[in-house]
């Protein structure tokens, strides 16, 4: 008997296989010792700028973005060293303004605000920016490829701009961090609509590539017509554990971080599963089933076609905004075809299309607390609150199947040779 643990929400679930699975996890990297030294000795020696309290004399202004809840980062040190760059600099609170980057994600309440920056929520004007909110974005120019630029009002008008961030593997961008703070953190719906409709998003799961990656290209040119001129990036291990920063160009600091990543993350296989058992790792990762995509994303580049995937996800916040589009739908074609007709909405279908993308190709079956598995048939998945009762169901219909667990889906990026098959 083989046991494998598997995170939902902020406890495990145990999975007990007669047959034997192989285990995916990321190759272990310890976690720093001190997470604001580390912080602060990046900021101290930037890649491909000059040091912040530098760049920040004679500024006015300063925007820094910040992640929202869905991306845990450690915002309150990374404010805590910027803030020290910017009174080497003479900048005092009152001319900094912190910017969360929601994306089209839920407002994030006052709560979760202190819990993200922590001491500093009562210390500096933290705001919230709307996507849906035209006074809030003013446009700033075009991209190659014709993408309208409307970007964050403060940010824009702010003397010195600063992104913070969380690099980990993105099924549409490659990595995430360094760009994604612009776009689409702080960008306006416009520019949302046409960035992750097709043809910039990928249609197929796309971690770890960012060469050739329009999405990646795109949100790229996107912060550069809005500015960036310094960024702070953690890398973390999957124990959610502090292990490298990178500070400084947005684009040459953010690579430094992801080769950081890719010794720990890219795992190759010489074959795909049968049954692939994924979570995405601890809270906030599996708050709701719209975040707990990103695990399917990592079992559909590992799962054979017509295979089945289980995923562990406790989606305490239930669904999310995309639920009630493939509620609507008569089948899982009729969502993809929508997305393509019509690409992305303010209801997220493109998320609705990520995960029928799943669907098309697999059986799926979600264990889960926060939805009811009426809801889940609803949308073309199979619900259990049992991951034992889900495991019995998912290997009933294998002689003898290969089987892979994924306990950490948010920091693995399978990598197999030849094709799916």
């Amino acid at each position: 008997m083989q046991t494998v643990e598997f995170p939902f929400g902020g406890k495990n679930l145990s999975l007990a296989l007669k047959k034997e699975a192989d285990v995916l996890l990321p190759v272990s990297i310890p976690g720093v010792a001190d997470e604001l030294a580390t912080i602060r000795q990046a900021v101290a020696n930037p890649i491909g700028t000059e040091r912040l309290s530098i760049l920040a004399k004679g500024k006015s202004t300063v925007a820094i973005v910040i992640n929202d809840m869905t991306r845990p980062a450690p915002t309150e040190s990374m404010l805590t060293a910027i803030m020290d760059e910017l009174s080497l600099a003479g900048i005092g609170r009152e001319r900094v303004t912190v910017i969360v980057a929601l994306g089209n994600h839920e407002r994030a309440t006052d709560e979760e605000l202190k819990k993200m920056t922590g001491s500093w929520r009562e210390k500096l004007r933290v705001i919230n920016h709307d996507c849906d909110d035209k006074s809030a974005v003013t446009y700033v120019g075009k991209t190659g490829r014709g993408m309208p630029v409307y970007v964050n009002r403060s940010y824009a008008e702010a003397s010195l701009k600063i992104l913070t961030g969380l690099i980990t593997p993105h099924q549409s961008a490659g990595f995430s961090g360094g760009r994604k703070s612009v776009v689409p953190g702080i960008v306006g719906i416009e520019t949302l609509r046409i960035h992750h409709s097709f043809p910039i998003r990928p249609e197929e799961p796309v971690m770890g590539i960012i060469e050739g990656n329009a999405f990646h290209e795109e949100a790229v040119s996107a912060a550069r017509l809005a500015g960036a001129d310094f960024i702070i990036n953690v890398v973390k291990n999957y124990r959610n554990e502090v292990v490298d920063a990178v500070a400084g160009d947005m684009e040459q600091a953010h690579m430094r971080g992801v080769a950081v990543c890719e010794t720990s993350w890219v795992r190759k296989f010489d074959k795909a599963y049968d049954v692939v058992f994924v979570s995405p790792g601890r809270y906030p990762k599996d708050i709701d089933l719209h975040q707990s995509q990103k695990a399917l994303a990592v079992a559909e580049q590992i799962t054979k076609p017509g295979g089945t995937i289980v995923l562990i996800a406790e989606c305490s916040h239930g669904i999310g905004k995309f639920g009630g589009i493939m509620k609507r739908a008569d089948s899982v074609d009729a969502v993809i075809q929508n997305f393509r007709e019509h690409g992305f909405s303010a209801d997220h279908s493109s998320k609705a299309y990520m995960i029928a993308r799943a669907l098309k190709k697999h059986r799926v079956l979600v264990v889960t607390t926060g939805i009811e598995a009426a809801e889940l048939s609803e949308m073309f998945m199979e619900g259990y609150t049992s991951l034992d009762e889900a495991a019995e169901s998912a290997l009933a219909a294998y002689d003898n199947p290969a089987i892979l667990c994924i306990p950490y889906a948010g920091e693995c990026i399978p990598v197999l040779s030849g094709g799916l098959s």
